[in-house]
């Protein structure tokens, strides 16, 4: 039964029927008769162009695959967004149809309801003591009746649906053309002539804006059953050709049809039709009644066909949408978008079979709760708001493709991004016109599928468009990075992280305050070095560093490799600012740090130590601006990072060894202005001027601490060149001296990072 129908059969077919329902045949004489032929037009246009410009954003899509599978615009969707909001775009999409389905049936038993309510009438007394509304009742059943029927019959198979369509289809054109013709009968009703008042321009209320919204909504559903027959393109010959031409030759004949029928209704007396309002909306005599059905034959003719153009139109729609409905989720269970326990409804009864019949059976009781909610207008609202989300995202996929310029996307339909962007706003526009209450509430909803989608079915990763969206627009960005001046007071951290691997706890510890720094508040890389030839067996097994942007890098010379990446390419246009580096003694530190600072860069150099399990307790070291103020700035930016995550923030202390001659009250103050000013927080610890030596004084009062931040040991010296002076091996006893305190951030801060704002 795949790849079967033609472009007439499987698409113009079902898109025709599902367009030309309940609205043409009942409700559009009423709002034509209510706001006039002027309003009318424009609710028309304004709803088609929705439509027209879906048609264009999913044709863009549909001409750049190759391979088109089944689900319709789930499937387009998901090509251009990804599983996961292909996935949640799907669901919703179902739920529009398979809504669709109770919403038609009930239209479908509203002309029916005074043909058969003699044989029901038996149910009035019944429903009458129990205070509900018995004729709203009668046609639940009637409704529930045929929507049985139909169900019997897509059971049976897509091929013999489609087959009773093409019937269908003629007995509806024929009723169209006679509502075309209707103006050439002398057609009366209660003595006077259908088509005898004045032409209907202006309407029967003052033209207003909530006016004009309120009959939008009403009319909105009747264009969007374009999406029965893109439904069908898991059963299509050729997908690509079939949706894009039978689509577009569906909506541009209904929309002729629906134009005419305008100018058609305004000639109606408005107020032989319109009878009065109903918590705003118009009521008043339905077509096949106005049109003379209960009269003697032939003066009946009319009003037959319109009723049966009603009956055809509404069963063909609720037929369309039974069709596709259960084909859309179908292939969302085949593509495992659906829990486990639902991925029977991918299935048919018999092992080889292709009809999605579990899910018929399941869009059969959606469509029986949407019946026996008992308000048409609420089941056209969810439906309508259904669609439009659904549209709104097909029309958003085109339109992030075309902006994106991914090389890959290169449709044969010629459209512009314009189009696909006026096509979303509409969509959203309707949807905040139809209730934005309840969009807000589907809109949610939908969040939390596409959340769950993402988190449970793709392994937390977007596919799609997403990635060339994203980078066109860095892209964009960074070519205007050259055009703005970066002061101290914007300063971010661009960060190139350099740890070593065969120390697979430290190695975890420099990753992590690396994202700390500057996942959040700047740019990371991070580069492992390994020494040949172990560097293949070592990979696998650092999966804790996924979080950041990672690279290997094989060395048999690491001193070399590392000033050699300092002086890489850096294709951002953005050059690191900032260098953290983990302590290895195997390396020439001092030749790497002196190429750091050369380079104008800042210097971090972590040296592990003995992680303390108690408070988070972050000390500073204060000597002066040149380091301390970015050391503060550090820890300001890593306790952003940890608030941000909902973890528990360091209590930051800021600690100054005083000199012989220097005021214990004097530093304080000076310490506290800067906090204050640079509204930052954090504790002040004065410690006097002793004859202990440094490192006695730094093991009393950090031992406790988390993470310590020094100065890095050294001189630094300007002159015409920034130069770097000390021993190597001076400075790897140094740095070993501390092996026994916590972990040390040792900073070397090429200029003063300015914290006040004037």
């Amino acid at each position: 039964m795949k790849n079967k129908f033609g472009t007439f059969k499987g698409v113009f077919v079902p898109s025709t029927e599902a367009i030309l329902g309940t609205v043409l045949f009942l409700l559009m004489p009423l709002l034509t008769a209510d706001v006039g032929l002027i309003m009318m037009l424009g609710i028309v246009l304004l709803a088609h162009s929705v439509t027209i410009t879906t048609t264009c954003s999913l044709s863009d899509c549909a001409t750049n695959l190759n391979r088109i599978e089944g689900g319709g615009l789930y499937a387009l969707s998901k090509q251009s967004l990804g599983s996961a909001m292909g996935g949640s775009i799907g669901i919703m999409l179902y739920l529009a149809q398979a809504a669709s389905i109770g919403f038609y049936c009930i239209g479908f038993a509203e002309p029916l309801h005074a043909l058969l309510s003699p044989w029901l009438s038996g149910i009035i007394p019944v429903f009458a003591e129990t205070g509900l509304d018995a004729i709203l009742v009668q046609k639940q059943i009637i409704a529930t009746f045929f929507m049985a029927v139909f169900f019997i019959i897509v059971m049976i198979g897509a091929d013999f649906t489609l087959k009773l369509q093409i019937l269908i289809l003629f007995v509806l054109l024929l009723s169209v053309f006679m509502i075309f013709a209707a103006p050439l009968f002398p057609i009366s009703y209660q003595g006077s002539d259908v088509f005898g008042g004045p032409f209907n321009l202006k309407g029967n209320r003052l033209i207003s804006l909530p006016v004009f919204f309120l009959t939008f909504t009403q009319f909105f559903p009747a264009v969007t059953g374009i999406s029965s027959g893109i439904g069908m393109s898991g059963d299509l010959k050729d997908p690509r050709r079939s949706i894009v031409r039978g689509t577009f030759s569906a909506i541009l004949m209904t929309f002729l049809f629906y134009i005419l029928a305008a100018f058609v209704f305004a000639g109606i007396n408005k107020d032989l039709i319109l009878t009065g309002y109903r918590d705003g909306n118009p009521v008043g005599v339905i077509l096949t009644e106005l049109f003379g059905l209960g009269r003697p034959f032939p003066a009946s003719i009319p009003g037959i066909m319109i009723l049966a153009g009603v009956l055809f139109a509404t069963c063909s729609s609720a037929l369309s949408v039974f069709m596709t409905g259960p084909r859309t989720l179908q292939f969302l269970a085949a593509d495992g978008i659906l829990p486990k326990r639902l991925l029977f409804l991918k299935k048919d009864f018999s092992k080889d079979g292709t009809e999605p019949r579990y899910a018929v059976i399941l869009s059969f009781f959606i469509g029986l709760i949407v019946i026996w909610m008992g308000s048409l207008n609420l089941a056209s609202m969810v439906v309508g708001i259904l669609f439009l989300v659904v549209y709104g995202w097909v029309n958003g996929a085109a339109f992030l493709e075309r902006i994106s310029k991914n090389p890959t996307f290169r449709p044969t339909f010629k459209s512009h991004w314009l189009i696909s962007l006026y096509g979303f706003a509409a969509c959203i526009t309707a949807i905040c016109l139809f209730n934005w209450k309840a969009g807000m509430v589907i809109f949610i909803s939908q969040y939390l599928m596409f959340r769950l989608i993402l988190k449970y079915k793709s392994n937390g990763r977007l596919e799609g468009v997403w990635w060339g969206f994203v980078f066109s627009n860095i892209t964009r960005a960074l070519a205007r990075l050259d055009r703005i001046v970066q002061g101290t007071r914007n300063w971010r951290p661009v960060l190139t992280t350099i740890a070593f691997p065969e120390n697979r706890n430290e190695c975890a510890e420099v990753v992590k305050i690396a994202e700390q720094i500057a996942s959040f508040q700047g740019l990371v890389s991070c580069n492992l070095l390994v020494g040949e030839p172990k560097g293949e067996a070592i990979d696998s097994e650092f999966d804790f560093v996924s979080k950041v942007p990672v690279s290997y890098v094989k060395s048999s010379n690491m001193t070399e490799s590392i000033i050699t990446l300092l002086q890489g390419s850096n294709v951002t246009g953005i050059s690191n600012n900032t260098v953290l580096l983990a302590y290895n003694s195997r390396i020439n530190n001092v030749k790497i740090i002196k190429a750091v600072l050369e380079n104008k860069q800042n210097l971090l150099l972590y040296k592990s130590g003995r992680l303390f399990e108690g408070s988070m307790r972050l000390d500073i070291w204060w000597r002066g601006e040149r380091n301390g103020n970015l050391m503060v700035l550090l820890a300001f930016i890593i306790n952003r990072y940890l608030r941000d995550r909902k973890l528990s923030p360091y209590k930051i202390r800021i600690i100054r060894r005083l000199g012989k001659d220097q005021l214990e009250a004097e530093a304080e103050k000076e310490i506290s202005r800067l906090l204050k000013l640079s509204r930052m927080e954090g504790d002040i610890l004065i410690l006097p001027w002793s004859d202990s030596g440094f490192h006695e004084i730094l093991t009393e009062a950090s031992s406790g601490a988390s993470l310590i931040m020094l100065g890095l040991p050294g001189n630094y010296e300007s002159r015409l060149s920034d130069v770097f002076r000390i021993n190597q091996l001076f400075f790897d006893r140094e740095i070993k001296s501390y092996k026994d305190l916590p972990p040390v951030l040792f900073i070397k801060s090429h200029g003063i990072m300015d914290l006040i704002e004037d």
